[in-house]
């Protein structure tokens, strides 16, 4: 008999659940194919680990989900931080890796609505907004830092940018390995007589 705290893990979430799970941890080995096939180093190296930890972390909640544990009503705010971080990048990434991503989550949310019943509904939705917003917070938070930590050449000039999804706009500069940012937009680059880095369209 199942108790008020208790959540039903029926067997169509658990389908969805295992679904999901699959296609997060075969789109994830994707990535790393798709990325070391590209070769060459993108400056902003660290983000592609990030992704692929960050994707792993999403498949150990909905694993965990479907394993038994010591308070089953958990299951539901583990999923739903899943189908936050996964409906996010799915459309963060669509023109990548995001469709499969997008699924995924779409098959965590079906999986998330049929994991409670019973009066502990209300107190379960709430934990499992708060887990999906947390999800969400740190896969932000993640690109944020990440897209910022800049792997220059030891040699010769380049430049780049981005726009962050809190701090805004930015592009930076390396020159002979040394790194330096500038905040705003830049639409273009060059090279001065000294190897210096120019922005005259700044």
């Amino acid at each position: 008999m199942v108790g008020p705290a208790e959540a039903v893990d029926t067997r169509a979430a658990r389908l969805m659940t295992w679904v999901a799970l699959i296609l997060v941890l075969v789109t994830d080995a994707a990535y790393v194919l798709l990325i070391r096939g590209q070769g060459a180093i993108a400056p902003d190296a660290y983000t592609v680990p990030f992704v692929v930890a960050y994707l792993l972390l999403l498949a150990g909640l909905l694993l965990a989900s479907l394993m038994g544990l010591p308070r089953a009503a958990w299951r539901m705010p583990m999923r739903a931080g899943a189908t936050g971080g996964l409906l996010i990048l799915g459309v963060l990434a669509i023109f990548s890796i995001g469709l499969p991503l997008l699924i995924a989550g779409a098959l965590a949310t079906g999986a998330t609505v049929r994991t409670l019943r019973g009066p502990q509904v209300t107190r379960a939705s709430v934990s499992a907004i708060a887990a999906a917003v947390v999800a969400v917070v740190v896969l932000v938070t993640g690109f944020e830092i990440t897209q910022r930590v800049i792997v220059c050449p030891a040699t010769g000039s380049s430049g780049g940018g981005g726009n962050g999804f809190v701090t805004g706009p930015y592009y930076y500069d390396c020159v002979n390995g040394q790194l330096s940012y500038h905040s705003g937009s830049c639409s273009s680059s060059s090279t001065d007589s000294s190897g210096h880095v120019t922005h005259p369209g700044c």
